[in-house]
């Protein structure tokens, strides 16, 4: 199948136009006409196309110098010239400013189609070797999207230790991305083709996080039918990520304190030991060290833990990072295009983000969950609408009036704007994980029993 493709044809004379035109519709093609410079260069920036058939001459100048100087703002699609001064200076210098290929006037049709072709495959693999860079950038950056130094040292370390097996304790505020770091650590490291497990200490109440990371025997409570393995045995020659595990109770800190010393560990009811082979990745934002001070957390743990220790800097210390974020965020949030204004970056760049990546991700996607895109299809937020998501800021009553059929003019409480906003955010969140209720907790920072509450109030479940 030949291959086709969106064509700018960009030639001043109309039976030229009409000709080409007629001939690349006939071979599949898309083609938009253009009858001079300024109006291709419009017509590629409104829609970029796949390759750019450009004669030389064109007004106002009429000089194959200026149709030259043309050649580079079509990047990075290939530019084919068409012209009627057919030497081999004026194709060498084509060529020397980005041209593709280049072709005299009259055109030979079965010549013109091969070109066609080739520059169209060109530019399809070209999209490819992009998208792979880009996938290949990505998994470089272990996921840890940023430029600032402290999270290229962060970079760096997770990368080092990761081959290690060494076990890490990961330091830092809430919302820094201290689960990233630990699946990180699993997926450069030698263990990433078995489990990652996480479980988070705190979430869990006390008389059940033993069964949780230990499993349990059948009889051995009431409600136990049967055996039931631990997240431990499970992450078996994986990563057991134990987040926030300064709020493990003490009784369990005994149990986990066995396990890290010979790997063994005793299943609830169970009276045979048994083992699993497992690295522990920890993380808190709370400060050990003056846990084990104050006998709230044991030392002999603490120092079992701390293999190594990693810190996650906060968004302070990483201001360059900000736009970065936001702009990732924004594009998850939306399908199509979508920007910042630059009064939204110096909005960015100027807020403190006590909530850290977390806060950013929230103000962000919910601000493109209000915003509305404009006669282009792009999608602008500005500073005031990045205010209004922060909860500091107001809009008009169209933006504001989310709830179908609500009047226009009405105006509602703080309750009811709050509710419909958290509505339409769990609605969407619903959709994007095809109603996976864990999935969906999980993408809006909530528990699993905190957003089933959600829905029975709202009547969504």
């Amino acid at each position: 199948m030949t291959l086709t493709g969106h064509i700018l044809l960009a030639d001043d004379e109309p039976a030229f136009q009409r000709l080409g035109s007629a001939w690349l519709k006939g071979l599949g093609h898309r083609v938009t006409l253009a009858g001079d410079g300024d109006a291709a260069r419009a017509a590629f920036a409104a829609d970029p196309a796949d390759l750019v058939l450009l004669d030389l001459s064109m007004p106002p100048h009429h000089d194959p110098a200026a149709g030259l100087a043309l050649v580079p703002t079509f990047a990075p699609a290939p530019v084919v010239v068409v012209t009627g001064h057919a030497d081999h200076e004026l194709a060498l210098r084509a060529v020397e400013a980005g041209a593709w290929d280049f072709l005299a006037k009259p055109l030979d049709p079965d010549m013109l189609r091969v070109v066609v072709a080739r520059a169209l495959e060109r530019a399809r693999l070209a999209a490819e070797l992009a998208a792979l860079r880009a996938k290949a950038g990505a998994a470089d950056d272990l996921g840890m999207v940023g430029t600032s130094p402290a999270l290229r040292r962060l970079r760096d370390l997770v990368r080092r230790l990761a081959p290690t097996g060494l076990p890490v304790l990961v330091l830092g505020p809430s919302g820094t991305g201290k689960e990233l770091v630990a699946r990180a650590l699993h997926a450069a490291g030698p263990r990433r083709d078995r489990p990652f497990v996480a479980v988070h200490c705190g979430a869990i109440p006390a008389e059940l996080l033993e069964s949780e990371l230990f499993g349990h025997v059948k009889g051995s409570f009431t409600g136990a039918h049967a055996d039931r393995p631990g997240l431990v045995e499970t992450a078996h020659r994986g990563t057991l990520f134990l987040d926030e595990v300064g709020e493990m109770p003490a009784a369990m800190q005994v149990k986990l304190l066995r396990f890290l010393q010979d790997g063994s560990y005793q299943p609830v009811g169970g009276r045979e030991p048994r083992t699993a082979d497992a690295r522990i990745v920890a993380a808190t934002h709370r400060d050990l060290e003056a846990m084990v001070a104050e006998g709230t957390f044991r030392e002999d743990l603490y120092y079992r833990l701390r293999g190594m220790v990693l810190r996650t800097p906060p968004l302070a210390e990483r201001a360059e990072d900000v736009p970065v974020l936001a702009t990732l965020f924004l594009r998850r949030a939306l399908p199509g295009p979508a920007r910042f204004t630059p009064s939204a970056l110096a909005w960015l760049a100027e807020r403190p983000w006590k909530g850290n990546v977390r806060e950013l991700r929230a103000v962000v996607e919910c601000a493109a969950a209000l915003a509305a895109p404009g006669p282009d299809g792009t999608v602008t937020l500005g500073a005031d609408d990045l205010d209004f998501a922060a909860g500091g800021g107001t809009l008009p009553d169209p933006v504001l009036d989310l709830a179908p059929g609500a009047p226009p003019a009405g105006r509602r409480t703080l309750d009811e704007e709050v509710e419909a906003l958290e509505r339409r955010l769990i609605t969407k969140a619903l959709a994007e994980t095809g109603h996976n209720h864990t999935h969906t907790a999980r993408l809006l920072g909530l528990s699993r029993m905190g957003l089933l509450k959600k829905l029975d109030r709202m009547g969504l479940r």
